[in-house]
Formats: structure tokens, sequence, C-alpha cells
């Protein structure tokens, strides 16, 4: 089964189940590490208008992952396994590359990475929400997606995908600042999708055409 469908139904299943058997209740009474955590700021000043502004430490924890995903990715052996699953599990296999445990490896990657931007989040927000974020799968498919990732695997960068974060909040921020009513931001979500994951593979289809010789349909002289 395609992996991104496998993904979501079990995104449903988990969330489905921690509300049905954990309850709906938010958690305020977070550990004290928690709530030092979500003071602690790498630089704070004022804006010449009086305002304030802040570089909050957890920053620290992006610039880390982001680096440590990059260099594997970039620069070891496993990164390339990765690239290679994402181009074909079959050819990957009869190249000799391990595909279960490289699968797993993944699975347990972002899993890891998943339960500490959990952590970040709740004690930025100094509670633990079961329905933040919720709904919020598509604005991440649209951002890798804008950052160069193909769907279909084998394609990608964590560089561009910070790129498409960006970008994507960037929209979302100028949708609120434009007063545009927010049931808009779905539609451009859907849009950036459809165009991020469309337009690459029509170029794919228009390139063999493309390297076709002008002279293969000229008619032979003799």
């Amino acid at each position: 089964m395609p992996t991104l469908i496998v993904t979501l139904g079990t995104l449903s299943l988990f969330r489905g189940f921690l509300l049905t058997f954990l309850g709906t209740r938010h958690i305020v009474d977070l550990p004290d590490s928690m709530i030092d955590l979500s003071r602690a700021y790498l630089y704070r000043g004022r804006l010449p208008d009086g305002s304030l502004f802040s570089l909050p430490a957890t920053t620290l924890v992006l610039v880390g992952v982001t680096i440590f995903v990059a260099v594997l990715l970039r620069y070891t052996a496993l990164g390339r396994f990765i690239y290679a699953l994402g181009g074909g599990e079959v050819a990957s296999s009869r190249l000799g590359i391990p595909v279960a445990r490289t699968k797993l490896f993944i699975y347990v990657l972002i899993g890891l990475i998943a339960g500490i931007t959990g952590i970040v989040h709740s004690s930025q927000a100094r509670v633990a929400n079961p329905f933040d974020l919720v709904g919020s799968e598509l604005n991440v498919i649209a951002a890798v997606v804008l950052g160069g990732a193909r769907i279909t695997g084998g394609r990608g960068g964590v560089f561009g995908t910070i790129l498409g974060v960006s970008l994507v909040t960037i929209i979302n921020n100028s949708l609120v600042l434009l007063n545009v009513s927010s049931v808009w931001d779905r539609f451009v979500v859907g849009v950036l999708i459809i165009l991020g994951a469309g337009v690459p593979l029509l170029l794919q289809r228009l390139q063999p055409v493309q390297r076709r010789s002008p002279d293969a349909h000229k008619p032979d002289a003799t």
C-alpha cells in the first residue's frame, strides 16, 4: 500500500483511539521543565514602536534537527538508501539495500521527531490540547511538495522543506492581514498541493518529448 495513505489512515486510527480511551480534556498541569523551556529565550528586544519581540530557545531544536537530518541524507550511506527506497522498493532490494531495516529506521526517526515537536508545541502553548494541529496535515504536505519533494518519492531535501514551510506560513499570515476569511485557507492549501505535485509531473512527462532529436521526423533522403 502507498506509504502516504497508510500514514494518514493510522493517524486517524490512533487519534480516534486516544480520544476515545484517554478523553478530550486539556492538560494544563505540565511539568516545570516544560514551563521553563517556554520561558527561555535566545534574544529579546524592542522595536522602534515599543513592541517586544523575542527569539525562543526552542529555535535551537529546529536548527539541531535540521542539521542532523540534512547531514544524514546528504553524507551517509543510510541517506542514500532512503532516497533509493523512495525511488522504488523492488529496485532497492535488488541492489542489496536492506529495505525492511531502512523503513524501520525512517519510521522510528519520524516518530522521534514528532514526539520532540509535540513537547516543544505543548511547552510553547503551556497546555496539551488533543485537538491542537488537527487538520494541519495538508499544510505539511503542501510545504513538503512546495519544497521540492516528490509525492512518489525519491527526491526532496531538508532545506527545501524549510522554505516550503516558510512559504505556507507567509501565505496564511498574509490572508489574515488581508482580512480574508479563514475558510479560504483550505482552498489555498489545496491549490498549492495540486500545483506543487502536478507541475513537476507535467514537466517530467514533457522531458522525453523535448529530448527527441529535431531530425527524428525528417524523411530519409535515400
